[in-house]
């Protein structure tokens, strides 16, 4: 939108029961991905190679096959993990300060480790947080697979969450050729913003949802 915050927009009636958005899988964005791209990083977790990739295909700019991806991506990102000593303050000796703090150190933890890897002028907190609140899970593609790993789905990840929406994830096809489509479960008017549903954030979690999102 015009605050740089991603949202998703209809341009047209989206009506009961209709698919309307289907992402290949091969448009994505995996950790199987990552790791071809990266296969030095072996010792690293897959969050950690999926971040660096993304910022290394952020930094192809137009050259980058997931560029209209990145490029719509959201310009202004507001979690804890951005907050400085000012705004740490209205949080303070809260599990959400503490957490902000610990997920942060850590943060830099990481980059240190990478830092021969990574080009100038990187976002690292801004990338991090586009996988701890716009990743799905892996066994979207593969519901096979054991492994805990996340996925990038381009353009649906843009959806916000809002409780109470009606919307159904539907997996079709194979890991190679599938793809993972929306269905709506209610009726969506020209130039509304359409949601996603996560399903209920229970008290108990309310810290760890103001940390990511």
């Amino acid at each position: 939108d015009s605050q740089g915050v991603g949202c998703v927009y209809t341009t047209e009636t989206v009506k009961e029961n209709e698919s309307f958005a289907s992402v290949p899988f091969k448009l994505c964005i995996t950790e199987k991905v990552a790791r071809q791209s990266l296969p030095n990083l072996t010792e690293f977790s897959g969050r950690i190679v999926l971040s660096l990739f993304l910022l290394l295909q952020k930094q192809l700019g137009e050259k980058s096959f997931y560029w209209p991806y990145i490029n719509i991506l959201p310009k202004t990102i507001k979690t804890p993990l951005f907050f400085d000593e000012y705004d740490l303050k209205f949080i303070a000796n809260t599990n959400l300060e503490s957490a902000a703090r610990d997920r942060k150190a850590e943060l830099y933890k990481d980059f240190n480790r990478l830092l021969e890897k990574l080009p100038e002028g990187v976002d690292k907190n801004g990338v991090s947080c586009v996988y701890s609140s716009r990743s799905f899970p892996y066994q979207l593609i593969d519901p096979s697979s054991t492994e805990i790993s996340e996925v990038l789905f381009p353009l649906v990840d843009s959806l916000n969450h809002k409780p109470n929406t009606k919307i159904t994830w539907t997996r079709n096809g194979d890991v190679e050729t599938g793809s993972l489509s929306f269905v709506s479960g209610q009726v969506f008017e020209t130039g509304e913003e359409i949601f996603n549903n996560y399903g209920p954030k229970v008290r108990k979690k309310t810290n760890k949802y103001l940390d990511v999102y």
